[in-house]
C-alpha cells in the first residue's frame, strides 16, 4: 500500500483536484517530450481497424508549450482519432465544450488539433453506474428492482437526476442541445458534490437547425433523464417540482408500459 509520502494532490481542473503516486509526480513537475498514457479508457475499432482512442494522459512539453490549460492540467483527458477515418470534428467539439463551460460552469476544454481533442479531467461515476436500471430490458424489469431500491438510494439519485434535468435544460436555454445525453455522459463527483455533463461532440447550435429540429432535439436530450425519473418514482413515488412533472406528462412516448409505470407511482404514492 502506498503510503502519503507516496502520493501528492494535483489539480485536474478548476474545481477538482486527484491524489497521483509519485512515480507519475515526476513527470508532472518535469515533463516528457511526448504524452505519456496513465490509462487507456476506450478504443473504438471495428476488427482490427482502430477508429479512437480516450486515454487520460500526462501532457509532454509539446502538449504544454501548444495548450496553455495543458501547464495548469498537465493530467487531462485526451480523444485521438485515426486518419481515413470519418470521425467527429475536434475543432467542433472544442467550440461546444467552450460554450457549455460557459453556459453550465462545466471544466473548460483544453485544447485541440486537426485529430486531436483534450479537456479536463473530471473525476468521478457515470451516473449510469450508479443507477440500478441503466441497460435493463424490457423497461418493466425495471419495476422490481425499483422496489427493493434503498430509500437512501433512491433519494440521491432523485436529486442527482434532478441537476441532470436542470443543465440540459440550461444548456438548452443557453442556445446548445447536447446531443448525447445518454446517462454514461453524466458525471458524479463526489468533491464538490455534484453532477456535470461531459462529452459536446454531437452537440448542436440552435441556429444551425430549424425550429422544428431543434424542438425535436431538446425533447430526445431529456428522454434519458425522464425515464430515470420515472423509474425513481416507482421506489418514492410521485415527487414534485419539474423532473417530475415532465417525466409524467411524457411518459407515454417515455415507455412501452406507461399506464403500468403510473399504477406503481400511484400505488406506491399511497393513491
Amino acid at each position: 500500500m502506498e503510503s502519503a509520502e507516496d502520493e501528492g494532490t494535483i489539480s485536474v481542473s478548476p474545481r477538482h483536484q486527484v491524489l497521483l503516486a509519485r512515480e507519475y509526480l515526476a513527470l508532472i513537475e518535469r515533463a516528457p517530450q511526448r504524452d505519456f498514457v496513465v490509462r487507456t479508457l476506450m478504443r473504438r475499432q471495428v476488427n482490427d481497424l482502430l477508429l479512437m482512442t480516450a486515454e487520460l494522459v500526462i501532457a509532454g512539453w509539446e502538449t504544454r508549450a501548444q495548450h496553455p490549460l495543458a501547464v495548469a492540467y498537465p493530467l487531462h483527458f485526451r480523444k485521438t482519432y485515426f486518419p481515413g477515418q470519418l470521425h467527429d470534428d475536434p475543432e467542433v467539439e472544442f467550440d461546444n465544450h467552450a460554450l457549455a463551460s460557459r453556459i453550465l460552469a462545466v471544466p473548460p476544454p483544453i485544447g485541440h488539433t486537426a485529430r486531436v481533442f483534450r479537456s479536463c479531467l473530471i473525476p468521478g461515476t457515470p451516473y449510469a453506474r450508479l443507477s440500478p436500471f441503466s441497460g435493463v430490458e424490457p423497461p418493466d424489469m425495471c419495476v422490481p428492482l425499483a422496489e427493493k431500491l434503498p430509500l437512501a438510494s433512491a433519494a440521491g439519485l432523485w436529486r442527482l437526476a434532478e441537476q441532470g434535468l436542470a443543465q440540459l435544460v440550461a444548456l438548452q436555454e443557453g442556445g446548445l442541445s447536447h446531443g448525447d445525453a445518454e446517462l454514461h455522459n453524466a458525471i458524479v463527483c463526489p468533491a464538490p458534490l455534484e453532477l456535470l455533463l461531459i462529452d459536446f461532440g454531437g452537440s448542436v447550435h440552435r441556429e444551425a437547425v430549424d425550429a422544428a429540429a431543434w424542438e425535436a432535439r431538446c425533447a430526445l436530450d431529456l428522454e434519458p433523464i425522464l425515464r430515470e425519473a420515472v423509474f425513481l418514482q416507482c421506489a418514492l413515488g410521485r415527487q414534485v417540482g419539474r423532473l417530475a412533472e415532465l417525466s409524467w406528462e411524457r411518459m407515454d412516448g417515455l415507455l412501452p408500459s406507461a399506464e403500468r409505470f403510473r399504477r406503481v407511482i400511484q400505488r406506491q404514492s399511497g393513491v
